[in-house]
């Protein structure tokens, strides 16, 4: 059974596709679901664009505000315990589930990066204009779009080395460089990613 609370409907395409159409709602047995503009799953939020524009909004809503809280608070906490309540409370959120904001725009990554650096300020008790990469730096934080491809790079690392859960192994399989000499040293790894109960090239 459906709960009538909890269940969303989106359709997800691009303007010109979602302007042919009119579905207003679906009927499942005696459950009608509305579409809506934007759907949670697991934390994150998608919208009819696959845009990512309204997990980034909601990301820097909540961020922002715990950011504020802590920036009250800043003058009775140590420099390493203002850094601790940021990365609980600020940078966990900036880092879940970031491989899924991958090319996104820069309007997007730049509002990202602006609680960031906020942060880093707060950490510091540094001024509002003040330059933000030595204390990115000295805090060992990279900025946000190296930090999204870090975690993809970290998850292609572990299905690699079998370290990641077997989901993850089975959608990606490893070709082999192609026979066709291009460039002097640009051989490299191709991956394919299969659908969900795909075999792999060469298996029976």
């Amino acid at each position: 059974m459906l709960n009538g609370d909890k269940t969303e409907f989106l359709i997800i395409g691009t303007r010109q596709q979602l302007s042919k159409i009119s579905i207003q709602s679906i009927k499942i047995g005696q459950t009608e679901v509305s579409t809506v503009a934007s759907a949670r799953n697991l934390g994150t939020w998608f919208d009819t664009h696959l845009d990512m524009g309204t997990h980034v909004t909601k990301i820097c809503n909540s961020t922002f505000y715990y950011l504020y809280n802590i920036r009250h608070i800043r003058k009775c906490l140590s420099r390493e315990s203002t850094e601790k309540l940021v990365h609980a409370f600020i940078s966990s959120r900036l880092d879940y589930c970031n491989s899924l904001l991958y090319g996104i725009s820069d309007y997007q990554t730049s509002k990202l990066q602006r609680v960031m650096n906020a942060s880093a300020r707060v950490i510091y008790r540094a001024y509002k204009f003040c330059h933000i990469t030595p204390l990115l730096a000295e805090l060992h934080w990279l900025p946000v779009r190296p930090r999204i491809h870090c975690k993809i790079l970290l998850i292609t690392f572990k299905v690699l080395h079998g370290l990641s859960p077997k989901y993850l192994s089975d959608l990606i399989s490893i070709q082999q460089p192609s026979s066709h000499n291009l460039y002097p040293g640009c051989q490299r790894l191709i991956f394919s990613v299969h659908p969900t109960g795909a075999k792999r090239r060469g298996e029976k």
